[in-house]
């Protein structure tokens, strides 16, 4: 007995979901597929989503990861390849008043003391540059399990209107996410 497993997207900002699909060899409805996640950081598989297949034996389902996991199906006593998802923490920049900021990174584990980078838009050179390297100060739980929001607060003085975000590369989000950005704002 043999299953599929494809995963999309592959890479994932923290709260989105995967959508799982696949195929089971018997190609028959009504058979159910366990989808197993191995979380970064964890030998154990822990069960993501159970799911019945449709006509022709397809099935599809979705699970939000909390940190990069790897996934397999499992039907009967066959398992499909692995799946990797990479997970992106979630960044927000806020402008609290003129010249002030807050930076906040959401993710499945606090990331306090780890740092971030608050970037300007150089229009002449069409590139982002680095203002401050912050530290993530304070860290507070999120709305549901497991979410932890890490966050700083700061000043920085900058023409109106210029565009910044922040970021953090994935050697500071690591092991268990990857690099990513915030949407970018006006100062």
């Amino acid at each position: 007995m043999t299953v599929t497993l494809t995963a999309t997207p592959t890479v994932v900002t923290y709260g989105q979901k995967v959508a799982f699909s696949g195929q089971v060899s018997t190609k028959k409805a009504n058979q159910q597929v366990v989808i197993q996640g191995t979380a970064c950081g964890s030998t154990n598989a822990t069960k993501a989503a159970t799911v019945k297949t449709t006509a022709n034996g397809m099935y599809a389902v979705s699970a939000a990861p909390a940190l990069g996991t790897t996934y397999r199906a499992s039907f009967k006593n066959g398992a499909s390849q692995p799946v990797v998802v990479t997970v992106k923490p979630l960044l927000e920049l806020k402008r609290v008043k003129r010249g002030s900021f807050t930076a906040s990174v959401t993710a499945g584990q606090a990331l306090t003391g780890k740092f971030v980078l608050f970037q300007r838009y150089k229009k002449l050179k069409k590139r982002w540059v680095q203002v401050k390297r912050l530290a993530l100060k304070t860290s507070a739980p999120g709305t549901t399990k497991p979410t932890v929001v890490s966050s700083v607060a700061f000043k920085a003085k900058l023409p109106t209107g210029t565009r910044v975000r922040v970021m953090i590369t994935k050697l500071q989000a690591g092991p268990c996410y990857v690099q990513a950005t915030s949407k970018s704002i006006r100062a």
